[in-house]
């Protein structure tokens, strides 16, 4: 699933951003990569079940143009319509389904080997809202959105204040989420009374006046 947002197009094996021309990882791609390694698992583990993986795009506000019929491709307006046909597809399990799921979760992995972070530090961290889409720092307020000058991506204020607040969170979960803390987070020319407001919308508010903390 993707959750892209705003115009694109497909152009060869490239997805390209209709208002920056900024090419982005074609999922189409990354999808035969993924279905292809599934049916080599299935393979080796001598079990004879056909893959079939689509692409679903979910955003309402995504639009993809140029995009040939025949790619595996699920468009924001057909979601509903295709878990619709996967509900309504009978089925029936047997005992091949559960021996495919007991292989399955014997060879889940419980550690990530990704686990092993690189030490960092609160200071020399570059503060600022960006974009959701294309990372970029270069966004500006506009009727009370954030607007991306590279991509064209809209936010609502409160929305990106609250994902910036979840990612101090988890960046450094030692540190206390105060309007002031996400005030300095964010650094952005914007009232303290606005990012108060959103704290308070979505998390629980502890202590009181100055001494205000959220979780």
């Amino acid at each position: 699933m993707k959750n892209f947002q705003c115009d694109f197009h497909l152009e060869s094996d490239k997805l390209i951003s209709v208002k920056t021309d900024r090419e982005y990882k074609n999922p189409v791609v990354q999808l035969k990569r993924s279905s292809s390694l599934l049916r080599q698992l299935l393979q080796s583990l001598k079990l004879n079940y056909l893959v079939e993986a689509s692409v679903i795009f979910i955003n309402p506000e995504f639009t993809l143009y140029r995009a040939p019929m025949d790619l595996p491709i699920i468009l924001p307006t057909q979601v509903n319509r295709f878990f619709n046909d996967l509900n309504k597809t009978p089925s029936k399990l047997n005992d091949g389904h559960k021996k495919l799921a007991q292989k399955l979760i014997s060879l889940h992995q419980t550690k990530n080997p990704f686990t092993t972070l690189p030490k960092y530090f609160y200071e020399q961290q570059k503060k600022g809202v960006y974009c959701k889409i294309c990372m970029s720092f270069e966004v500006s307020i506009k009727n009370n959105e954030f607007v991306c000058e590279k991509c064209g991506c809209h936010e609502k204020i409160e929305e990106a204040i609250f994902r910036h607040t979840k990612e101090l969170m988890l960046l450094f979960p030692e540190r206390k989420i105060t309007t002031q803390s996400i005030y300095e987070w964010c650094n952005v020319d914007l009232n303290r009374r606005t990012f108060s407001r959103a704290l308070k919308k979505h998390f629980t508010a502890f202590g009181v006046t100055s001494d205000t903390y959220y979780k």
